[in-house]
Order: C-alpha cells, then structure tokens, then sequence
C-alpha cells in the first residue's frame, strides 16, 4: 500500500504534465506549428509602424515589456502582407534603444494599446521627417528581418531583453498598408512531452516489475 502510495505521489504529477505538454503539442501542430493571431490590417499615411513588445491580458493588449515573459521560449513568426503587392516591405527586429535612435525624428505610428473583442489598435503618432534618412535594410543592429516584394515572414528566437518590430517600405518612404500577423511555436513541447512522460511511466515499470516478481 506505501509502495503504490509513493508511485502514486511520484508518477501522477509527471503523467499529467507530459500529458498537458502533449495536448498543447498536438493542438499547436493543428494550428499550422504554431498558435498564430488572425491576420489584422494596420495602414498608416508614416514612414513606419512600430510597437515593442505587447504584454496580453484576458481583453486588452498593451505596448510594454511582459514578466514573465513565456515569448522568451518560442521562436516568434510574424508574418506581413502588403495590401499592394508591388510594395517591397521592410520588417525587423531590433533592440529598442537603436530602434528608437533610428527612427527619431521620422514621422511614425507607434503602437499604444488595444482591446482584443473585437480587435480594435490605438497607435500614438510622432511627428517628424516624412522619409527615412536611411535605408532600414542597412542597418546593422536588427537581429532578425525580412525585406522584399509580396509576402514577408519573419521568424526570430527571442531572448531576454527590450525589443521593437518595425514595419516599413523597403525604400523609407512613407505610406504603410499591410496584413500582419504574430505566432508563437514552442519547440520543447513534443520533446518535453515524451521525456516527462517516460519519467512518469518509470515508477510505474518498477512497481509492476516486483509485483510480477513477487508473485
């Protein structure tokens, strides 16, 4: 009876938990490999959009840094779609600092906040230059980016720190009109369900074995 009170104690928790992994796992790989927003359209008459990070609560989203931060484990999708497709785009990532430098004094729409039902973005527009005064492709601090005509997909594997997103034209002209959207895919799901499941299953093995044993 202590025997199967302590498998009990030891597997149940592991058992649960690889079985929640593996359920987040196969609903993240019916989603397409990774648990994506709706595409959503922002247009602005700037040179850019940008927000940085979005903490998100039950109703509401809001530009700021979130803690914790669960993103810090997922390799991040975003994905633009020019409404023109004769439109090269500019998206990238970058620390917030040198994002900020780069973009001060360029006219630009940075995102404040939003209410998710219906999805409804406030953006906090910043006066300024109606041109870049450099090409954002020649940048150099952007730690992920993706550049050129129709559809453009950004994949990144975030890390700790504060960081903006930049939605441009290629060229730094202003006049900015696409479809977007963000995804999170956890990699460790699968694994870490099969790994804490088999740790799960271990006691269980044991305890069957002297039972078979002891007979």
């Amino acid at each position: 009876m202590k025997r199967a009170l302590v498998v009990g104690l030891t597997a149940g928790p592991l058992l649960l938990t690889g079985s929640g992994l593996g359920a987040a796992a196969a609903l993240q790989a019916s989603s397409g490999g990774a648990f994506t927003t709706p595409d959503h359209r922002f247009g602005t008459s700037a040179v850019a959009l940008k927000t940085d990070e979005i903490a998100v609560g039950s109703d509401t989203a809001r530009a700021g840094n979130p803690t914790p931060d669960v993103g810090e484990l997922a390799q991040v999708k975003i994905v633009v779609r020019p409404v023109d497709p004769r439109v090269p785009l500019f998206v990238g990532v970058g620390p917030k600092d040198r994002v900020e430098g780069y973009l001060s004094g360029v006219k630009r729409d940075e995102f404040v906040s939003a209410d998710l039902s219906p999805f409804r973005p406030v953006f906090r527009h910043l006066p300024g230059a109606s041109r870049a005064t450099a090409l954002p492709s020649r940048q150099g601090f952007w730690v992920a980016s993706s550049a050129g005509s129709g559809t453009r997909v950004l994949k990144w594997n975030k890390s700790g720190g504060a960081w903006s997103v930049v939605v441009m034209r290629m060229d730094g002209q202003p006049g900015v009109d696409a479809y977007a959207s963000i995804g999170l895919r956890f990699g460790f799901l699968l694994p870490g369900a099969i790994i804490v499941l088999a740790a799960g299953a271990v006691p269980v093995v044991w305890v069957s074995v002297l039972r078979w044993r002891g007979r």
